[in-house]
C-alpha cells in the first residue's frame, strides 16, 4: 500500500499542446454508480507525494485530456474517462455484484446478504440468507452468477473453499424453506441452481432440467433483516408481477450466468450481466433495454423477449449481414434502427418484410476480427453500433424499472466495451480496469 501514488498524475502527449491529468481516489467500498459527492465523502485521505491512509479495496481513476494549452480541466474542451480498479489481495475471484430487491418509493434499497452481522462479516456455511440495506462493496452482498446457474458469495471463495458458498434451499423444495449459503458442490446440485425468470424471480429447479415453481421470497417485504425463504407459484408468490417480495434485480457485475450465444441471447460486454430485452414483452415498446439476463435450466425455456436470431456468418468470415429477429406469439418481429440521424436514439421492433430488408432493418454482426476495437460489434445499415445508454451520463437515460437499467440505442462506433455483444468472458482479462465509461 505504501507504494500507491496519491496523484494527481499529469503530463503531455507528444509534441504540441495536448495534456492530461489523472485523479485517483482510494476507497474501501465500490464506487460504481456512486455520485462525485459520495466519492468525496468516502475516499481515504491521501497526501500528494504520499500514499493513502488505509487499506484500499478500490481505486477510482478519473482522467481528463485536452489539447487546449491553458485552462482548467473540465472547463476547456476535451474528454473525460473514468474506470474502477478493484484491488486483489489473493488469487481468488473478485468479480460479482449485489442482488437488489425490487424497490418502491417506501421500501428502501434492500439487497440479498449472507454473512455474519448481516452484510459485512466473514461468510460461514449455513448462514441464513437475509435482506439488508444495500452497501456498496459489502462482502456479504457480492454474488456472482456462474454458468451452471449457481449463485456464489464471492467473499466465500478461499484456497480452502475454492468453489465458495452457494445459495441453497435444501431438497426437495418446499414452500417456506429457508434459503442459506452452503458449500458449492463440485458436481452441480439442482438445489443450488437458480434462474432469473421473465417475472424477475430467482426460481429453482428440482431436476436440473425444468423450473419447479419455487422462488426466493422476502419473508417480511420492505423490512431490513428479514429472512429469505421459498415462495411458490401455487401460493401466488412465484411468477407474479413485480413486487418487494419476489422480485430481484441483480447488478450487471453479478454476471450473465448461462446466457450468451449458445442460448440465442445478446450479452453486453460492458454490462456483463445485461441482455438485449423487449421490456414487458411489449412489441410496441418505444425502446428496447439491457435487462438482467434471463436464465433457465433448458435454454429453450428462456422467454422470446431475450432470444434473437442473428444473420449467418459464412465459414471463414468474421461477419454476417441481415435481419435480427425475435419470435413473439403474435408473429416474427425485426430489430429496427432509428435511421441515419439516429445516434443516441432508441432501437425498436417492427414487422419483418417479405423481400430484401430496408436499410433500417439491416444489421452486420461481427465476431473476432483480430482487432479488439472492431470485434464483437453489431452495426446498423448506417454505420452506427448497437449500445446500451451510458449509466454514467449526466443525466443518465435509464429505464424507470429496476436497478440502473440502460435503454438500447445506436451510437458512433468505437472500441469501448459497451458496444460489444457476446464477446468471450475473458476478453478483458488482460486489463484489471472495470466499469470503464466516458463522460
Amino acid at each position: 500500500p505504501g507504494a500507491l501514488p496519491c496523484g494527481p498524475l499529469t503530463g503531455t502527449v507528444a509534441a504540441g499542446t495536448a495534456r492530461y491529468q489523472v485523479a485517483i481516489d482510494y476507497l474501501t467500498s465500490d464506487p460504481v454508480g456512486q455520485t462525485d459527492a459520495w466519492v468525496a465523502a468516502n475516499r481515504l485521505p491521501c497526501t500528494p507525494g504520499g500514499d493513502p491512509a488505509g487499506l484500499a479495496g478500490f481505486a477510482l481513476l478519473r482522467a481528463d485530456g485536452t489539447d487546449a494549452a491553458t485552462g482548467a480541466f473540465g472547463t476547456v474542451p476535451g474528454r473525460s474517462l473514468r474506470a474502477t480498479y478493484r484491488f486483489q489481495f489473493s488469487n481468488v475471484n473478485v468479480t460479482g455484484g449485489a442482488v437488489h430487491v425490487y424497490q418502491t418509493p417506501t421500501s428502501g434499497d434492500l439487497c440479498l446478504a449472507a454473512s455474519a452481522g448481516g452484510g459485512g462479516g466473514a461468510p460461514v456455511a449455513g448462514t441464513d440468507l437475509r435482506v439488508q440495506p444495500c452497501a456498496a462493496g459489502s462482502a456479504g452482498q457480492r454474488f456472482a452468477y456462474r454458468t451452471n446457474l449457481t449463485m456464489v458469495l464471492v467473499a466465500s471463495q478461499t484456497p480452502t473453499l475454492p468453489l465458495g458458498l452457494c445459495l441453497d434451499a435444501g431438497t426437495p423444495h418446499i414452500g417456506g424453506a429457508l434459503v442459506r449459503v452452503q458449500p458449492c458442490a463440485s458436481t452441480t446440485l439442482p438445489q443450488q441452481q437458480w434462474s432469473s425468470n421473465p417475472s424477475a424471480n430467482l426460481e429453482g429447479t428440482g431436476d436440473g432440467s425444468t423450473l419447479d415453481g419455487f422462488c426466493l421470497n422476502v419473508q417480511n417485504p420492505g423490512v431490513a433483516g428479514s429472512l429469505v425463504l421459498l415462495g411458490s407459484a401455487a401460493a401466488g408468490t412465484c411468477g407474479g408481477g413485480y413486487d418487494t417480495r419476489q422480485t430481484f434485480i441483480p447488478e450487471a457485475g453479478v454476471g450473465s450466468g448461462a446466457a450468451g450465444a449458445a442460448t440465442n441471447q445478446l450479452v453486453d460486454t460492458g454490462q456483463f450481466g445485461r441482455c438485449l430485452d423487449v421490456p414487458g414483452q411489449d412489441v410496441a415498446a418505444v425502446a428496447l433495454i439491457a435487462w438482467p439476463c434471463q436464465q433457465a435450466p433448458d435454454p429453450a425455456a428462456v422467454a422470446w423477449s431475450q432470444r434473437w436470431a442473428l444473420p449467418a456468418v459464412a465459414t471463414g468470415a468474421t461477419s454476417g449481414t441481415g435481419l435480427i429477429t425475435t419470435e413473439p406469439t403474435s408473429g416474427r418481429r425485426c430489430l429496427r434502427s432509428p435511421g441515419s440521424t439516429g445516434a443516441g436514439q432508441y432501437v425498436t421492433l417492427t414487422g419483418c418484410p417479405a423481400g430484401a430488408p430496408p436499410t433500417e432493418l439491416r444489421w452486420t454482426v461481427t465476431g473476432d476480427t483480430g482487432s479488439y476495437a472492431t470485434s464483437y460489434r453489431i452495426t446498423d445499415g448506417y454505420g452506427f453500433c448497437l449500445a446500451p445508454t451510458d449509466p454514467f451520463a449526466t443525466p443518465p437515460d435509464l429505464y424507470p424499472i429496476g436497478q440502473q437499467i440502460s435503454k438500447v440505442v445506436v451510437a458512433p462506433c468505437d472500441g469501448s466495451t459497451r458496444l460489444k455483444w457476446n464477446s468471450p468472458a475473458n476478453i478483458l482479462q488482460s486489463s484489471p480496469l472495470l466499469d470503464i465509461g466516458e463522460k
